[in-house]
């Protein structure tokens, strides 16, 4: 396996930040499933690993004027448990459940699930039935699209470089 070092910003600007710094060398990280996957079979070969981890409210999931919202860092097992997810939003309750093991859904993020863009993406599917946006920060500023618009292929997406 590649040696990397692992950076562990404390807001999403220090993150960018970092990126920027290490360029192409850098990797974002939230719970890492993927990544670490695509490192052991070497698919990638990062130097360095930034973590969202530490980025206070990146889990966060709130309904608030009838419109959920879904941080990056919220992982599997937090949307499965969750009574509004539960309540309001059966449909991702249901796809969530069916991810991984329990051991799985407590480290994987319903962020890195989208990014990845992998045609599998449990979670994805129900969010774009439900009409799902996502909210991207990087360098340039922040934007938001439509979820169904941010894939354009397996394992693309409309990310530009350095963006969360």
């Amino acid at each position: 396996m590649v040696a990397f070092e692992y950076l562990k910003p404390k807001s999403i600007d220090e993150a960018i930040s970092l990126h920027q710094s290490h360029g192409e060398k850098a990797r974002y990280v939230a719970g890492g499933t993927d990544v670490m996957v695509k490192i052991k079979e070497g698919k990638i070969g990062p130097q360095y690993l930034i973590s969202l981890r530490h980025i206070q409210g990146l889990d966060r999931i709130a309904h608030e004027n009838g419109e959920l919202k879904i941080g990056a860092l919220a992982t599997h097992r937090t949307l499965e448990q969750s009574s509004i997810i539960k309540k309001e939003f059966p449909i991702l309750t249901d796809a969530v459940t069916n991810i991984g093991t329990v051991q799985i859904r407590n480290v994987a993020t319903i962020g890195g699930n989208i990014v990845n863009a992998v045609p599998s993406a449990d979670g994805a599917i129900p969010l774009i039935t439900l009409g799902a946006n996502v909210r991207v920060m990087g360098p340039k500023g922040e934007r938001t699209m439509a979820l169904e618009d941010f894939f354009v292929g397996p394992g693309q997406t409309l990310l530009e470089p350095g963006e969360i």
